[in-house]
């Protein structure tokens, strides 16, 4: 039996040697090993295969290779708590032939030379703890190709031929998962069982177990919600002297701005025409509403600042203006950094409209994708919203 867990655990050893994993840049952002805590409905599955067998008793090995080999099959459900650890409830087995010189055995079917063989029909409820290795040491990532997935569990076999016995078991084996998409995957997998002795009834004057050893193809179907989601990362900090810088352009442009509402009372037509003969049109953009990595949503901080543009936009109610998106480039794929960006000005669209009465046909918008144009430790600048005043 010992040597039985030790071939499988080589074997499985071999496959995670030649199969290359399947490297994407999946939030490269975040910790790889930090995945948000799952509800107990998620990450459920149904799994069922087919293969061979074979028993090894006391006095198995007697018989020929081939006439050992049994059909089995195997149907199990379980649930993944984290990436790398899970449960599973399996229903396994099938039919076993086994060699006892004991004519008297009541799984006996006929006699072969010296020994007679047995056919035991059996089956094996066991429930299993299943450790995904490639999760647990490299990382959470959905996307990978292959995974090996060790398990050891318990249970109780019980024969339908004979008088029907009850035995206790303990399982082992190793999963080698193959990802055919987010919902199905493939799996060979390799297991061992240990049973007492009982099982075939062949004691042989030894108080030790059977072993079945059995080799399985087989198909995995994950109910939704599957997979797990990884925290949002946070939008870097500003500098105690960024902010001073900030509060300081605040204060002047306050300034400013009661001082032109000042002239404006006075001589509304008079100031109206500098600032347009100046620039052309009046200076209230471009304003930038900035998102979290991944996100479409106006946080509540941004909605605010949103509310002094829409207050300037009403003053001017002729202006139309011009809504442009974009994305990280460093995060995603093209397409969908050109997709989040186009959500992401039509976010402020509806933010503008909804909240603050801006007629939404004043406003058109456009998407950019993904641009790294600012620094490393500035990569946050890149997920926004820039609003212009249409020419």
């Amino acid at each position: 039996m010992k040597k039985t867990l030790i071939m499988l655990a080589i074997a499985g050893t071999s496959i995670t040697s030649v199969c290359a994993q399947n490297s994407s840049d999946f939030n490269k952002t975040s910790d790889k090993y930090q995945v948000l805590t799952n509800r107990f409905k998620d990450n459920w599955f149904i799994s069922v295969g087919g293969g061979a067998s074979m028993l090894m008793g006391n006095q198995d090995v007697k018989g020929s290779f081939g006439d050992r080999i049994s059909p089995t099959l195997n149907v199990g459900v379980g649930k993944w708590f984290t990436p790398g650890l899970g449960l599973r409830l399996q229903y396994s087995g099938l039919k076993a032939y086994g060699y006892t010189p004991d004519a008297s055995n009541e799984y006996v079917r006929y006699q072969s030379e010296s020994m007679y063989k047995q056919k035991i029909s059996y089956g094996n409820l066991h429930g299993d703890v299943l450790f995904n290795l490639n999760s647990l040491f490299g990382g959470y990532n959905p996307d990978r190709v292959y995974e090996i997935i060790p398990y050891v569990g318990a249970g109780l076999t019980h024969t339908y031929s004979g008088d029907k016995t009850q035995a206790f078991a303990v399982n082992a084996g190793i999963i080698n998962r193959f990802r055919l998409g987010n919902a199905l995957d493939l799996n060979l997998e390799l297991s061992a069982m240990g049973v007492e002795n009982k099982f075939d009834k062949e004691v042989g004057g030894k108080k030790d177990f059977d072993g079945v050893v059995s080799a399985t193809l087989g198909l995995t179907y994950k109910f939704k919600a599957r997979g797990f989601k990884k925290p949002q990362a946070q939008r870097q900090l500003i500098s105690e002297a960024e902010l001073a810088n900030i509060r300081s352009k605040m204060g002047s442009l306050a300034s400013e701005n009661a001082k032109l509402k000042q002239d404006l009372a006075a001589k509304p037509t008079t100031v109206i025409k500098e600032v347009e003969k100046e620039s052309g049109v009046p200076q209230i953009a471009p304003r930038s509403v900035f998102f979290n990595i991944g996100s479409s949503t106006v946080s509540q901080q941004e909605l605010v600042n949103l509310g002094f543009l829409a207050d300037q936009m009403k003053e001017f109610p002729n202006l139309k203006f011009k809504l442009v998106g974009y994305a990280d480039a460093a995060t995603g794929t093209a397409e969908k950094n050109k997709a989040l960006s186009l959500k992401r000005a039509q976010a402020v669209v509806d933010a503008l409209a909804t909240t603050y009465g801006i007629e939404r046909s004043r406003m058109t918008v456009d998407a950019a994708g993904g641009i790294d144009k600012f620094a490393k430790d500035k990569v946050y600048l890149n997920r926004m919203v820039q609003i212009e005043v249409a020419k």
